[in-house]
Order: C-alpha cells, then structure tokens, then sequence
C-alpha cells in the first residue's frame, strides 16, 4: 500500500519593505514648487494638476480655468488612447500646439498636470525642470 503524503506546509514570513516611504503629500508638494518656478517664467500663463481626490489650479487668466481645464483633461485621455490603439507603450508627455497656445500634458504617478504657455516657449526646459 502507498504512503499518503502529508501536505506541504508553508510557513510565510513576514516582509519587511526597508525602502523608505515617500509620502505622496510630499512629492505633490514638490511638485507644486517645481511648477510655482516654471510659472513664474515669461511666457507661462499657468498649470493645472489633478489628483484622484482633488485639483489644483493656477491659471493667470481666470476666466479661462473651466477652457483650460477641459482642454488638459482631454489632451490626457486622447493620449491615451491613441498608445492603447497604437500600441505606443507608456507616453511620456503630450504637447498640443496652437496658433498662440501650447500645452505639455504628461503623468507623473497618481498626478495628471499641464502646464500652459505662449507657442515661443521652449516647452523641452519645461519638461526637464517637471522631470
């Protein structure tokens, strides 16, 4: 007659992650001086960041938030699907050009942002400085 083998019985350690954790609050607030710096700049009419929970929004014209609100939101999306649909892989940033508009839409984490500017700016300084 065959032996019954007992069943395996795995005991699960508990890990222990020693990287340090950054706080997300930290890193937002990071972000909000990199672009508090960027604004400040000739040319830079303001940025929008979005959160899972919440929005902030520094735009020197205040009569165009909601335009330019919706305009990042869909700069966003439709670069998104337009890397699923073509299989691009991970975007790393999307400029819209205008006639006297430019955009640089990009991801960083949990964060959506956009920063507005006049079409001469260099949006590639911008980008570095956000990166």
């Amino acid at each position: 007659m065959p032996l019954k083998k007992k069943p395996l019985q795995v005991e699960v350690e508990e890990q222990v992650d020693w990287a340090p954790k950054i706080e997300e609050k930290d890193v937002i607030a990071d972000l909000r001086a990199i672009l508090e710096r960027i604004k400040s700049r000739d040319g830079i009419m303001g940025y929008i960041i979005r959160g899972t929970t919440s929005a902030s929004v520094d735009i020197k014209d205040p009569s165009k938030i909601i335009d330019y609100a919706a305009l990042s939101a869909e700069a966003i999306e439709s670069g998104e699907s337009l890397s699923s649909m073509f299989e691009l892989g991970k975007i790393n940033c999307i400029i819209l050009e205008g006639k006297n508009l430019k955009v640089l839409s990009l991801t960083r984490g949990e964060q959506e942002l956009s920063v507005f500017m006049e079409k001469n700016v260099d949006h590639n300084t911008v980008l570095k400085e956000i990166d």
